[in-house]
Order: structure tokens, then sequence, then C-alpha cells
């Protein structure tokens, strides 16, 4: 299995029913988590997207698992890429094909 430490972009809200009666009157409640697009995260789904079916587990930095995982790993830089608990990667991704070799050959592939 692959777990991927990173923060993903993603619109959160209070709750549907309350972003649906917000969304009725032409008012937006919800909010982006990251408000810039990240090339890095682009990269990192190219890089997963050479692996074929590969099961992929997303975990948020600012979870607990997130902060677990970054302590025992020892790193503060994101994405965290733990391939059968090894730590295969961390921080920028800039090339996403070696990227996706390395991960291949950590995982017997």
């Amino acid at each position: 299995m692959l777990e991927v430490v990173a923060f993903v972009p993603a619109n959160v809200g209070i709750c549907r029913t309350c972003d649906e009666v917000a969304r009725a009157f032409r008012v937006e409640l919800t909010e982006s988590l990251l408000a810039e697009p990240q090339d890095d995260f682009a990269a990192l789904i190219a890089a997963l997207s050479m692996l074929g079916d590969v099961p992929v587990r997303f975990t948020s930095p600012a979870s607990l698992r997130g902060l677990y995982l970054m302590i025992k790993y020892r790193s503060g830089r994101t994405p965290l890429i733990i391939a059968n608990g090894r730590l295969i990667h961390s921080g920028p991704v800039r090339n996403p094909r070696s990227l996706a070799e390395r991960i291949k050959s950590s995982m017997g592939k």
C-alpha cells in the first residue's frame, strides 16, 4: 500500500445543507484549502498515475495521522510518500517519472 501525506486541493464548507441553502441565495460559504494551484500536486498525481493499479491513501498533514507520520519519518516537507512502511520521498516533486520508478522499485514491481 502507498500512503501520501500531502495537502490536497479541496473546498470545505460548514455542512452540505448550509452550502446548498447558501448556493440558492448565490452566497459562497465554502473555502478553498489551497488558494493557489500547486504544480507540486500536479507532478505528484502524474507520478502516481504512472504506477497503474496501486491503492493510494491520501492523508492531510493537518490531521493527527499526518502529523504522526511527519514526526515518525522526521520530515516537515510535503508530500511524504510512504510505501510498505518505508519513506520513499519527501519534499517537492521535481521529476514525476523518476519518482514513479523509485516507487515501483521499492514496491517490488
